[in-house]
């Protein structure tokens, strides 16, 4: 990837676009209420990040690339990166922490070189289910 590569018009695309998200009259899960697409141009080329289990995405501060997150409420699918602008994978986030299983479910972005992905691990514990989140 070319480092002056950078993210232009970058836009989320919601599952229901023109929904009162804020009201939320239908009373949608936060899954139902997550977009499910992210679209971007970069040297004129366009890019998209489509998942129908939903997608969150932070353009970084430089617009170097993009931080994401998809099917975060969907354990099967779930997945967290960072794409380069011309839409090359820069870092696939692992899904393990040691033994245990990580549920990526947000992306923050903390200053102008660190990103923090949100997640929930669960363990199953003499019979019992343990979940923890963590930033």
């Amino acid at each position: 990837m070319s480092t002056a590569a950078k993210v232009m018009d970058l836009r989320i695309v919601e599952r229901n676009p023109g929904y009162d998200r804020e009201n939320n009259p239908l009373r949608l899960t936060v899954a139902e209420l997550t977009p499910v697409e992210l679209t971007w141009q970069s040297a004129g080329i366009h890019h998209s990040i489509r998942n129908p289990a939903g997608v969150i995405g932070r353009l970084l501060r430089d617009a170097s690339g993009i931080t994401v997150v998809e099917a975060p409420y969907e354990p099967s699918g779930n997945r967290a990166y960072i794409a380069n602008a011309d839409g090359s994978l820069r870092a696939q986030i692992p899904a393990q922490i040691g033994a245990e299983r990580v549920a990526y479910y947000d992306v923050r972005l903390l200053n102008s070189s660190e990103v923090s992905f949100q997640i929930s691990i669960s363990k199953v514990v003499a019979g019992n289910s343990l979940s923890i989140s963590a930033d």
